[in-house]
């Protein structure tokens, strides 16, 4: 079994009064596999001008607010490279598709971190949705019309799943909601593929928020049903334009 995935460091993006944190910022351990993202922390901060973003590394010679140096840093997250590649491969052998949960628990285990940052109280997904209405609606000036279309995909996705998360949305619930929009709200295809898009477009937005790490909506593609016309034959006596 081989777990395609993709390994990153980068720093965590912060603001303050909507300006940018250049200083003294997270240094993240990112990891993206099957449709799914999962961040980690290192420990270390630093600031951007001292990070090598094509690198993924401090910048040689350079220290931190703690005086770690770099190459302390950048040593630590080669550790961290090889432990999460390693519970990877361990992984493998098992042919065992791993879940987020069971990757964290197994890399925190590995490294023993004490530094683990609590995380902040996690936003419901109506709250990040209507966040993005207010927005997306303001910077692109929409139309009363457009506000309701969204008023009305909220009601869809609340009618469909009151308690609804982002990481319920994976392919399979992604398809589970084009069953519902078809089968109980008996909409049309092409009306099933406008909702997908509206939908896509919150989970896309919200991604690029930072409110979850799935992105599975990504790579979906609407297993929409069509319906052979039923062809009716009509007998002699039947068709009009035989008795003219």
């Amino acid at each position: 079994m081989n777990i395609k995935r993709n390994i990153i460091f980068a720093l965590e993006s912060r603001k303050k009064n909507g300006v940018p944190i250049v200083e003294n910022v997270p240094i993240r351990m990112r990891v993206i596999f099957a449709s799914q993202r999962i961040e980690f922390t290192t420990g270390y901060r630093i600031d951007i001008s001292k990070w090598d973003a094509d690198k993924q590394r401090a910048k040689n010679g350079s220290t931190n607010k703690l005086k770690q140096s770099a190459a302390e840093i950048n040593t630590d997250l080669l550790k961290h490279y090889a432990e999460i590649q390693n519970i990877f491969k361990e992984f493998e052998v098992q042919e065992v598709m791993p879940t987020t949960q069971q990757l964290k628990e197994a890399f925190n285990m590995r490294m023993k971190t004490s530094e683990e940052q609590p995380e902040e109280a996690p936003v419901s997904f109506w709250e990040v949705f209507d966040k993005f209405v207010k927005e997306c609606g303001n910077q692109n000036n929409w139309t009363a019309s457009t506000y309701e279309k969204f008023a009305a995909v909220r009601n869809h996705l609340k009618e469909f799943k009151e308690d609804v998360t982002f990481e319920y949305f994976n392919e399979f619930g992604l398809n589970e909601y084009v069953n519902f929009l078809r089968d109980k709200k008996d909409m049309r295809n092409s009306t099933i593929g406008k909702q997908m898009g509206f939908l896509k477009w919150f989970l896309r937005w919200s991604f690029k928020k930072e409110y979850h790490q799935n992105i599975a909506y990504d790579t979906f593609k609407p297993k929409l049903k069509t319906t052979s016309k039923k062809v009716i034959f009509l007998t002699w006596e039947e068709d009009p334009w035989d008795r003219q």
